[in-house]
């Protein structure tokens, strides 16, 4: 906004704004330093992914503050400076942290943990291959070249970043290929986890892997924050909860199945799908949406014929 022309007032205020963006996002940063500093780390799969998100969100915020000044950013709007700012802050931001689920939540999910040397290997490669892909575009766009260009002339000084470039983006394919390979060598050869293999605190913890329909077969009682975690390692003083019931006598609710939420996600898909093609694909998504959200609003759950679920004691 500062290289549109509005004035120094407006720029101004999109500069203080910009400046503005940094304090919940270092407030988030400083908490996150501060809960592995305070914790007891364990250096897998999903800490290693973790801590690349931190990182490379932290880089990526840090070039963003650079263009809260109205010089600088009139320099490297539309340039390759700012596609470089974008991808640390949403590949590294996201793709990092979205890993770092994905192999904390697998065994939960899939009931198997994926292999800690494929997954560091792949963090490893996805890192490198990052940077090398990402951190030559600051310096592209420092050279002069503009976004949205698929070719240029050989002399200007572009040609050896933007290879390096290349072969990052081939790296991070590579860890691509590990991850997809470190996939369907656990789902084959993985024996299945036990409910807990992280020594986790929550509750989700406390039930099997996967995940059964029904999720807990009765009401945990809650007697602390920390209560699973209580159970089994006790606190400071290593003093547990006792005589405490685990789970209420009460046995939980079980719904039938219900085919009108699928039909209301896949109707919102064409609804919203729409805006890019045509006003009645639109209008026509609008409609099965509603009728997918009343038929499951007013729907009785009876019991099917012939379905029955069968809880453990």
């Amino acid at each position: 906004m500062c290289a549109v022309g509005l004035g120094p007032v407006a720029d101004s205020a999109f500069s203080l704004i910009t400046m503005l963006i940094a304090v919940p996002t270092g407030v988030k940063i400083f908490n996150w330093i501060s809960t592995l500093w305070g914790g007891r780390i364990r250096f897998s799969a999903p800490l290693y992914f973790a801590l690349g998100f931190v990182g490379m969100f932290t880089l990526g915020g840090l070039s963003g503050v650079m263009h809260a000044s109205p010089p600088v950013d009139l320099q490297q709007t539309d340039s390759y400076f700012v596609v470089a700012h974008l991808h640390y802050v949403l590949f590294g931001g996201s793709v990092f942290a979205l890993f770092a689920g994905a192999y904390y939540w697998w065994p939960k999910v899939f009931g198997r943990v994926l292999d800690e040397r494929l997954g560091r290997l792949h963090f490893w490669l996805m890192l490198i291959g990052f940077n090398i892909t990402f951190f030559p575009m600051h310096i592209l766009g420092l050279l002069g070249m503009p976004r949205r260009v698929y070719t240029y002339p050989p002399d200007l000084g572009w040609n050896v970043w933007n290879l390096l470039s290349t072969v990052g983006a081939f790296a991070i394919g590579l860890s691509m290929l590990v991850f997809l390979t470190n996939v369907v060598k656990t789902s084959r050869r993985t024996p299945l986890a036990d409910g807990d293999p992280w020594d986790g605190r929550t509750l989700e913890w406390s039930v099997a892997s996967p995940l059964p329909a029904w999720n807990f077969t009765r009401i945990p009682r809650i007697h602390d924050r920390d209560d699973f975690w209580l159970r089994k390692h006790g606190d400071e003083h290593g003093a547990r909860p006792r005589d405490l019931p685990e789970t209420s006598s009460d046995p939980i609710h079980i719904p039938f199945p219900s085919c009108w939420p699928l039909l209301a996600a896949i109707s919102l898909l064409v609804m919203m799908s729409g805006f890019l093609t045509s006003i009645v694909q639109v209008m026509f998504g609008a409609a099965l949406t509603l009728l997918s959200v009343f038929g499951f609003a007013l729907e009785y759950h009876r019991k099917p014929i012939g379905y029955e679920i069968r809880l453990p004691p």
